[in-house]
């Protein structure tokens, strides 16, 4: 799957970390069938601990543990699986300013409703609807070394810790005796420790270590930041927030060492000229074509190597789909034969709003090219760009004037995404020469 030295990827998801908003972006690092499911094994420190803790451990719960990198390429998940993470994977995790995280939480859970609480034990879901009934203060005073001890106390010291001695972490009361383990685990245990607040940074460190396109930004999911109203009662709550995120303090400090010292440089340098010298041939080398009406066409539901693409729509379906976004430039890499006269193709579903098809421009390996816009049944339109390429790919790019929302586009759906053009495949398709070693018939 990947052109470097790892054949995996296993994103430990802290919550309220930005994890999220990569997930859906690593999903498509990867077949759609082959994607991960949480639903393959069971929960793990949902907040109920006294029920967690008592949870068996079996031969084929740790035997699940470890198919599950035989089942998914990219895996990504809130359980602590590192010690079951096979030899040549890419293990990352990303953290938080611990305080802004437990804020964060407090205000993820408040904008749940009863419904969305049906599947968690009793103990939780009191919680959860404490968070609306309660002021912060006296909601972490309550909670915070009890039912919500383990997503409230030390929460980040605990989850990294977990990735060595499992659910041990569970009955510990008092986190500073896991601040050894969880600094060993952050040093030596993942090869990434992102940040946050250095998120853009962070992911194209990731794609420079993984061997991806560089990294641009992404739709953010999950967003739950504590309104302007809560200052005031984060600032009432202040003491107890300090006292239950003090390890974590200490963790997140040598996060932000390491980050500087290990990753920022990459993540800031890194950019297309590396990706195309050093990995886009061989990563490009692994996607897998079918003949269609002489053109070699690839699907979206096969791993796609580009940026400004929102994640797969109907992923494993026959009408699955991506959309361009939220930026207004998409960038795709094409697999295709060297010194071939070609067309690039790309079958477009459809647009946000009309209007975005008299504003489609692009560009091939950087330079502006001539685009046609012809019809082909079952699409809006069949977009082919003239190229001949000296590598064993084609950078195409494609602009527009604006990416839109439901809203923005005068449509009824509650799409929010900023959304340009939607396609389910492309591809390329061999041209004659006419007039000389660089004409097109």
């Amino acid at each position: 799957m990947l052109p470097g030295p790892y054949s995996r990827i296993y994103h430990y998801h802290l919550k309220k970390c930005g994890g999220s908003s990569l997930n859906r972006w690593l999903d498509t690092l990867t077949f759609d069938d082959r994607t991960f499911d949480p639903a393959w094994h069971a929960s793990w420190m949902l907040g109920d601990w006294q029920t967690e803790m008592n949870l068996p451990t079996s031969a084929a719960d740790m035997a699940t543990k470890r198919a599950l990198f035989h089942w998914a390429d990219v895996v990504h998940s809130h359980a602590a699986l590192r010690r079951f993470v096979p030899a040549g994977t890419l293990s990352f995790t990303m953290l938080r300013d611990p305080v802004d995280r437990l804020a964060s939480q407090i205000a993820d859970w408040r904008r749940l409703v009863p419904a969305d609480t049906v599947a968690e034990p009793d103990s939780m879901r009191t919680l959860i609807a404490d968070t609306t009934r309660l002021p912060m203060r006296a909601l972490l005073e309550r909670y915070g070394h009890g039912e919500g001890r383990i997503q409230m106390d030390n929460y980040i010291t605990r989850s990294l810790a977990a990735g060595r001695i499992g659910r041990k972490v569970l009955r510990v009361e008092n986190a500073e005796t896991l601040l050894e383990t969880a600094l060993d685990a952050l040093e030596h245990d993942y090869d990434l420790t992102g940040l946050l607040e250095a998120f853009d940074i962070s992911r194209n460190a990731l794609c420079a270590m993984a061997g991806l396109p560089p990294a641009r930004p992404i739709a953010t999911l999950n967003v739950s930041r504590p309104d302007r109203g809560d200052a005031a009662e984060i600032a009432e709550a202040d003491e107890i927030l300090h006292d239950l995120t003090r390890v974590d303090r200490i963790v997140y400090q040598r996060a932000r060492a390491l980050f500087e010292d290990r990753h920022r440089a990459l993540g800031e340098a890194y950019g297309a000229a590396d990706f195309e010298r050093e990995h886009a041939a061989r990563l490009l080398g692994h996607l897998k074509g079918r003949r269609c009406d002489g053109a070699t066409r690839y699907s979206v539901r096969s791993p796609l190597a580009g940026a400004g693409l929102h994640g797969r729509d109907c992923a494993g379906e026959p009408i699955c789909a991506v959309w361009t976004g939220p930026e207004t430039t998409a960038t795709l890499y094409i697999p295709t034969p060297r010194d071939m006269q070609a067309s690039l193709l790309v079958w477009i579903r459809g647009y946000a709003a009309e209007r975005q098809r008299e504003q489609l421009r692009v560009k091939t390996d950087g330079r502006p090219a001539v685009h046609h816009l012809t019809p082909c049944d079952g699409y809006a339109d069949l977009l082919s760009v003239d190229v001949c390429s000296t590598n064993d790919f084609v950078r195409l790019e494609i602009e527009l004037d604006e990416t839109l929302d439901a809203m923005d586009a005068g449509c009824e759906s509650l799409d929010d995404r900023k959304r340009g053009l939607s396609f389910d495949s492309y591809g390329w398709r061999p041209l004659r020469p006419a007039g000389g070693a660089n004409g097109f018939a």
